[in-house]
């Protein structure tokens, strides 16, 4: 039988006498399902006063618990008791297995009023979420064999004097969508928990091999394929020089790699990549050169920029009359820009040294880019260094 990682969601207005329901509960219990919906919740089961709903990524899970909750206060109707857990689960099941039992049981567990999530459900919710979720402490469960570790879901204004528990107001608009490529199966599920936990990200498909990552980059069309290098077949540097050089196709590339070595590098950097990281980067990390690329810049891992600059450092050969040619075309301002995305800074930080405005430095990286016929800014830098536009500072040597 085929499983997914899933959210599910527990919640039952019964209260602690367990009284049937009324018209009023029913018409309460109908909102919460309008809540589960609006969250992309899928209701696996309603009946009486309870409710079990399934989601995709842990965080849509919490925001939904959460908006259950306050649009209950607001109404002035009793509000629910909700447990949440995660875990594999059947595809298409009905809520009867590992995942769903223990989200009934926290439910079951919990104050009317209370979110109780499994502790797991802290831990791939994301880092947006980490003032949210807080860990609690471990409970013994009827038909549970294990103690199971716990956490807290804040919900109420008044829990704290900043609402640290306080979602985003709103839905990032513009989604991220990424494809996966992975020949280890587990990886991949990893990398989807990871990147379906944030509101901005949603992961479009996957493939376990190169051939297969080009066919579903080319179906989906993604804004961001997370590539392997190293895939039977067709491997992950083939298939990406593939991907960035389809007509039309807009996809970035990040490799991905648990060798750290520089003929993977440099190759990745040659066909045009967006960003370099090893399989054990933390994911915070991973979650941010998927949005940097997304938006059309690149990242490196800091050890991966040092030999980058070393390297290029050694071969340049600056040019004492003036500027290369390539580079005669930017002007002062331009070149300014080049010089300090050289040194590593990002946007924000060049707007600072520069006292611009972050979209007037964007705006100039891009003119710069688009004059010498680069792809992003990682290859400005190999240019620069290149060329001898830049040169190493005294302890790079």
């Amino acid at each position: 039988m085929d499983t997914a990682f899933a959210t599910v969601l527990a919640a039952d207005l019964a209260g602690p006498a367990g009284r049937a329901p009324d018209p009023a509960r029913r018409a309460a219990l109908d909102a919460l399902r309008a809540v589960a919906a609006a969250h992309g919740g899928r209701e696996l089961s309603g009946a009486g006063t309870g409710l079990l709903v399934t989601f995709a990524g842990a965080a849509a899970a919490v925001r939904c618990a959460v908006e259950m909750q306050r649009a209950a206060a607001a109404a002035g109707t009793a509000p629910p008791r909700i447990g949440i857990a995660a875990g594999e689960t059947a595809v298409g099941g009905d809520g009867g297995d590992g995942p769903a039992l223990l989200a009934r049981r926290l439910c079951d567990a919990a104050a009317s009023g209370g979110i109780v999530a499994a502790d797991v459900v802290r831990q791939v919710a994301g880092p947006s979420l980490e003032q949210v979720v807080r860990p609690a402490a471990g409970l013994r469960l009827p038909g549970i064999d294990e103690r199971v570790a716990t956490a807290e879901v804040l919900w109420r204004d008044d829990a704290d004097a900043d609402d640290p528990g306080a979602p985003p107001p709103e839905t990032p608009s513009r989604e991220i969508t990424v494809v996966v490529a992975d020949d280890q199966r587990l990886l991949r599920a990893g990398f989807r928990v990871i990147l379906d936990s944030e509101p901005d990200m949603r992961v479009v498909g996957e493939a376990a091999d190169g051939e297969a990552a080009v066919d579903v980059v080319r179906r989906r069309r993604p804004d961001v394929v997370l590539m392997d290098i190293r895939m039977p077949g067709l491997d992950g540097l083939a298939a990406a020089e593939r991907i960035l050089s389809e007509p039309g196709l807009r996809t970035a590339v990040v490799m991905l790699t648990t060798f750290d070595r520089d003929e993977y590098v440099f190759e990745a950097l040659r066909i045009g990549a967006s960003g370099f990281l090893l399989k054990d980067t933390p994911a915070d990390r991973l979650l941010d050169a998927v949005r940097v690329a997304a938006d059309g810049d690149a990242l490196l891992a800091p050890s991966i920029t040092r030999r980058l600059v070393e390297r290029f450092a050694r071969a340049a050969r600056p040019d004492a009359a003036g500027p290369h040619p390539r580079l005669a075309a930017l002007t002062a301002r331009e070149r300014e820009v080049l010089r300090l995305v050289a040194g590593g800074l990002s946007n924000a930080e060049i707007a600072a040294e520069l006292v611009l405005g972050e979209s007037t430095v964007k705006t100039h990286v891009a003119r710069l880019l688009s004059k010498l016929g680069l792809r992003d800014r990682v290859q400005a830098v190999v240019l620069a260094y290149e060329t001898g536009f830049v040169t190493p500072a005294p302890d790079e040597d």
